[in-house]
């Protein structure tokens, strides 16, 4: 498999070919995530994956919109794999949740050289809790919270940890109240404009919802409130394969949520809008 690249000019209406990124001969490239950097360059995280199911987590950087891309560079020599996308910090480094695998914790990599070179830390595992993928966002100035799938008690239930200083440390984390009533895939966190938004599947491989919270904790969840984004059969029988959903601010009450989808008729990376009631933003 390949690291391709896609662009869209019109808010995630249309898309450009894709390109390739990497494609490594024998390895299959996977969990690929990009992000804008404050700079305009543009960094995508993804981890190999070998015949021999060793997995090793690297970076690729363009400085001319995705048209070049530099040659990957490892994260860490590691057997780790990848799921969110780089965060850019306001300390100037660059963040980089990703785990081991198969689960056996949560990681951080932080770089303060735009990627060269990058310094590990770990988030604690806890009884009933192994860390898995996951993703973090800087709330306020140094303090990051991350959201997490656990690979400890398969009860469905995401986790939160903090870091106070900006991704170096990391608190012992904690059970929400959010969870995947069918089984668990990795949630995506992200502020719309100040309100915390997680999109997660609520049942895996059968529905997609959002969900706010006003707990400045990030524990607890309005899910009375959450939002049913889509339903992959209108019968509400589960698909195949899905339920990695992303999702991105494209307008003041609008978000884009990306999804990989699975079914007897063929596979897909599918797209769908979301209008936001205004109660939630």
């Amino acid at each position: 498999r390949q690291v391709i690249w896609t662009a869209s000019e019109d808010d995630g209406r249309t898309w450009s070919p894709g390109r390739v990124v990497v494609d490594e001969p024998g390895v299959d490239d996977r969990n690929a995530a990009v992000a804008c950097l404050p700079d305009g360059t543009l960094m995508l995280c993804y981890n190999t994956y070998t015949r021999q199911l060793v997995s090793r987590p690297m970076v690729v950087i363009s400085s001319d919109g995705g048209n070049t891309w530099q040659a990957p560079r490892p994260i860490a020599e590691l057997d780790a794999r990848t799921r969110a996308a780089p965060v850019a910090l306001s300390s100037g480094e660059i963040l980089i949740p990703f785990y081991r695998a198969p689960g056996n914790g949560s990681l951080a990599a932080l770089s303060a050289d735009g990627g060269r070179a990058w310094r590990i830390s770990a988030v604690p595992d806890v009884q009933g809790f192994v860390g898995d993928e996951w993703v973090a966002v800087e709330v306020e100035k140094g303090r990051l919270v991350g959201i997490i799938r656990n690979n400890g008690a398969h009860d469905g239930y995401f986790w939160k940890t903090e870091s106070h200083d900006s991704g170096r440390t990391w608190t012992v984390p904690v059970r929400t109240n959010v969870r995947d009533a069918r089984s668990t895939s990795p949630a995506h966190l992200d502020l719309h404009g100040k309100t915390p938004v997680l999109t997660y599947a609520d049942r895996r491989m059968v529905s997609v919802s959002m969900a706010t919270t006003r707990d400045p904790d990030y524990r607890t969840w309005d899910l009375k409130r959450r939002l049913l984004c889509y339903q992959y059969r209108p019968d509400g029988q589960p698909i195949a394969d899905a339920s990695y959903p992303v999702s991105v601010a494209v307008g003041p009450n609008r978000r884009f949520i990306v999804d990989y989808e699975i079914r007897p008729e063929g596979k897909w990376i599918a797209g769908y809008f979301v209008d936001l009631p205004a109660v939630l933003v």
